[in-house]
């Protein structure tokens, strides 16, 4: 008798179907039951893979879940400036706020609800995925300032977090992400005011 626990036998697909279907698989288990009750068995149950599979490619839970966010997250690497400021922060909230709408959004907050009792995989989220985005931010805010559109000082970490924090706010109370014009908003007026022009030079008494 066929054990009725026992994962489907894998078709035959390529690697990369294969571990794609297993980070889908992950994120999808993470929205249903919580970071506490996700396991490696049920992951693979549900991606029709072998759990030897799973366990060759991502040693633990966190490496899995880090991988499945990354391959749904905007990349932090190889953003370039548009020349202003203002159009740097509304691309990159813009980008945020698609990633908040799908499933992305979900996995996130599930996973900082757990902040607690899992702490090690809120560091490893924090660690690999918020910070890296919050450095490419600042090295656009360093662009601007090394063009003379702020001052060197406004290039800090403050304007990052108000945007990507009000966000974050914006989903975690309403459920949804915020629109473009709620976007705008938010940079003219959170963002936009921490950034300090250079005073005009003149002339000299």
């Amino acid at each position: 008798m066929t054990d009725q626990k026992s994962p489907p036998r894998a078709k035959r697909r390529g690697r990369e179907t294969m571990r794609q279907a297993i980070r889908q698989a992950m994120l999808d288990e993470l929205v249903e039951h919580g970071y506490g009750d996700v396991s490696i068995e049920g992951v693979a149950l549900r991606a029709g893979a072998a759990k030897t599979s799973v366990y060759r490619y991502w040693p633990t839970k966190e490496d899995l879940i880090i991988d499945a966010l990354e391959h749904v997250l905007p990349s932090p690497e190889g953003h370039e400036s548009a020349g202003r400021i203002r159009d740097d922060f509304r691309a990159a909230a813009r980008m945020m706020a698609r990633s908040l709408a799908e499933q992305a959004g979900n996995v996130l907050m599930t996973l900082v609800a757990e902040r607690r009792r899992h702490p090690a995989v809120a560091e490893a989220v924090m660690e690999r995925l918020i910070r890296p985005r919050q450095q490419a931010m600042l090295e656009l805010l360093r662009q601007a300032a090394a063009r003379g559109e702020i001052t060197a000082g406004s290039a800090s970490a403050i304007p990052v977090l108000v945007g990507s924090g009000l966000l974050l706010q914006h989903f975690m109370h309403h459920g949804t992400a915020p629109d473009d014009e709620q976007i705008d908003e938010y940079i003219d007026q959170a963002v936009m005011p921490l950034l300090v022009r250079p005073e005009p030079s003149g002339p000299q008494d």
